[in-house]
């Protein structure tokens, strides 16, 4: 297959996919947790900053040699040996996203929808079908998202539409500012994490067939996606508003088996699960592709495949350390959602300095 053949579309659903993902896992549930009833407010100024995690990779590559990627272009600023310290950092984050989700949506399947199988075998299950999209390479993981981005999307909208229709609190979202504004406002900015995913623009702008093409895929994804987790939230909390919203182990999954439409369309469950699946398979075969391709780079080796799916045996060992499905949720929650804006913001805004700085002092030698 050829390169750089990414249109807006594909870029624009592989973002959005690889953020809204965690939708299905217990995100709502953890911002009520945290939040109260202003968990929406935390999503809204988490939406607000994720446009610098944006700004910040588009600065780094324009800062480094065309077409490079996010990881060369943090090499070819810092040197060699910093270079690559902080592309293992990357490596790792995209590492602990796949394995961790993973592990979350076998718990999932395992304790509300397959109780009688055993966790190994639905693992496996997910990985074969993830290394192998994962293996076809980011062109054609592109084109499967853009023909599912639809299925996935009405589904959600369903379920919210579904949702509100059979049952809704009018003062859900009262008091305002829920667990107070001070802490509200922190968390706000801590959980900007929750874009962490936007990363993954580092890897497709040099893919795309015009590189001009990927800010309007970055902002598309920045939108929807924003959108999307406002919603969900939102709605979440309307249909089972706080206290009960922080006592239910799978939010939209719960919201999905209330929905009723008239005597013969009830339980859509099993129906919204066929896009949850689909969602899920293709979040970690976006993440499993990025850190094999991270690693390549770190390696200089000139293909990523090889490096699939011994990395998906990895990630499968990886899948096991978490003792429970709440342990996996807490690593989730209090080292990806916690310092992971520190990653995705921080560090390529560092990298974007430094690059500033180096091609100033270039000019000035000059």
């Amino acid at each position: 297959m050829k390169k750089n053949h990414i249109g807006i579309q594909e870029a624009a659903s592989i973002g959005i996919i690889f953020i809204i993902t965690k939708i299905f896992l217990p995100f709502q549930r953890s911002l009520a947790e945290l939040g109260g009833t202003a968990a929406w407010i935390i999503v809204l100024i988490a939406s607000a900053l994720c446009p610098l995690t944006w700004w910040a990779i588009k600065g780094v590559l324009n800062n480094a040699s065309q077409g490079a990627t996010l990881i060369e272009a943090t090499e070819e600023i810092w040197g060699a040996w910093i270079g690559t310290f902080l592309n293992f950092i990357y490596f790792f984050f995209f590492f602990m996203i796949t394995f961790l989700v993973l592990r979350e949506f076998s718990e999932l399947l395992a304790s509300d929808i397959l109780p009688h199988t055993p966790m190994n075998i639905i693992q496996i299950s997910l990985l074969i079908p993830i290394a192998f999209i994962a293996h076809s390479g980011i062109e054609a993981v592109g084109r499967l998202c853009w023909i599912t981005i639809g299925l996935i999307i009405g589904s959600v909208l369903l379920i919210l539409l579904g949702g509100l229709f059979t049952h809704s609190e009018v003062n859900a979202l009262s008091p305002f500012w829920g667990t107070g504004r001070s802490h509200v406002l922190k968390l706000g900015i801590i959980k900007s994490s929750l874009f962490s995913e936007m990363l993954v623009f580092g890897f497709l702008l040099p893919r795309m067939r015009k590189a001009k093409d990927c800010s309007k895929a970055a902002w598309w994804c920045i939108a929807i996606s924003s959108i999307i987790l406002f919603s969900t939230t939102v709605v979440y909390l309307f249909v089972f508003p706080y206290p009960t919203a922080i006592r239910l182990n799978v939010p939209m999954y719960e919201v999905s088996r209330l929905i009723i439409f008239g005597r013969w369309i009830q339980r859509l469950e099993s129906v919204f699960l066929i896009a949850w699946l689909i969602c899920a398979v293709i979040k970690l075969a976006i993440g499993l592709y990025c850190a094999a391709a991270t690693m390549s780079q770190i390696l200089r080796l000139t293909k990523v495949k090889p490096l699939i799916f011994p990395l998906a045996i990895l990630v499968y060992t990886f899948a096991l350390l978490p003792r429970s499905e709440m342990a996996a949720v807490a690593w989730d929650g209090e080292i990806l959602r916690t310092y992971g804006s520190i990653l995705s913001i921080g560090l390529p805004l560092l990298t974007w300095f430094v690059g500033l700085v180096r091609t100033k002092m270039g000019r000035q030698k000059t």
